[in-house]
């Protein structure tokens, strides 16, 4: 712990302000029960509502997790700062992109990147996870079938021949709902719709609150982190957030050097075992911990509250 710790802090010296480490290794998901481990490592380092941090840095390295959790904890740390930065050496997807929102600008890595917010779904059907279905793959289909039908009416055509395909379209969407089932299908949209709008609060009230076009642009960005991707798993780089108008830019090399240094301390001791335990076969904790600027107390070896209970596991994309 001793060589994270000091490595957390040279982040924080270096760039003078506290840092809040939020690090989820393969198989750690972004969970409700991370609020309050979140509020109590900001308590233990000084922060309340009435005694706000100028400006912070929150390091993010995430798969992802449930959206709901994600915008509690970005308002959580808003809450308790002026201004913050969110700093991604590596990558943060899905719900994390979404927490990366709450941040007045992002800073990545030589080749981080975020993702799309289209949340990824997962209904299983037995207890192996590879075999549920994945409803974020429900927009995609439904092109699939108008396309199919356009095809063959276009080949029809072509052909000199006449003949309905008014079924076609219908008949492949109406089987997707059989496999999936109605319900799911609309809990997708639903999900889907609530990130979209959890979205729009923090790129409002932080990323654009002081822009003139701040309206338009947060707009702009959900449409393109929505609906703008060829898939969930598309990686957004620097030059893909730029252009689609968020707040980047781009790390100093001994910035990103400093900082993806952490992660790979903490994918080390994850390795090992000593921090993020495995609650079972498939979920591990996360860790979480905050870095004041000055110098730390010498009874802070442990990072975050990591032997709570990480049952919660609905979102893991």
């Amino acid at each position: 712990m001793n060589d994270l710790d000091a490595q957390c802090r040279k982040v924080s010296g270096n760039r003078q302000r506290p840092l809040l480490v939020m690090y989820y290794p393969h198989g750690a998901s972004i969970t409700e029960l991370d609020i309050s481990d979140t509020y109590d490592e900001l308590r233990r380092g000084g922060c309340t509502k009435e005694q706000r941090s100028p400006d912070m840095d929150i390091l993010i390295h995430t798969a992802g997790g449930d959206p709901v959790a994600a915008y509690r904890i970005a308002q959580l740390v808003r809450s308790m700062t002026d201004r913050l930065t969110v700093l991604v050496p590596s990558f943060s997807y899905s719900a994390g992109t979404l927490l990366s929102f709450a941040g007045n600008s992002i800073r990545l890595g030589d080749y981080a990147g975020l993702s799309p917010i289209d949340i990824t779904i997962f209904e299983s059907r037995s207890r192996r996870a590879s075999e549920g279905v994945e409803l974020a793959a429900v927009d995609s289909f439904m092109d699939f079938a108008k396309g199919a039908r356009t095809k063959i009416e276009q080949s029809l055509e072509e052909m000199g021949r006449s003949a309905s395909t008014s079924a076609v379209d219908s008949d492949l969407l109406v089987q997707m709902v059989k496999e999936v089932g109605a319900l799911r299908v609309g809990k997708y949209y639903r999900e889907r719709s609530l990130t979209g709008h959890y979205a729009q609060i923090l790129l409002d009230a932080y990323m654009f609150a002081d822009a003139l076009d701040g309206k338009d642009r947060g707009a702009n960005v959900i449409n393109r982190f929505l609906f703008g991707a060829p898939a969930h798993e598309f990686h957004l780089d620097f030059h893909l957030c730029k252009n689609w108008h968020l707040n980047v830019q781009r790390m100093p090399t001994v910035e990103y050097d400093e900082t993806v240094k952490v992660v790979d301390y903490l994918d080390a001791m994850t390795d090992k075992g000593i921090i993020c335990h495995k609650l079972n076969r498939a979920i591990r904790m996360p860790f979480i911990h905050f870095y004041e600027t000055e110098a730390p107390k010498t009874n802070r070896t442990k990072g975050g509250s990591n032997a709570r209970n990480k049952a919660s596991h609905k979102l893991p994309k």
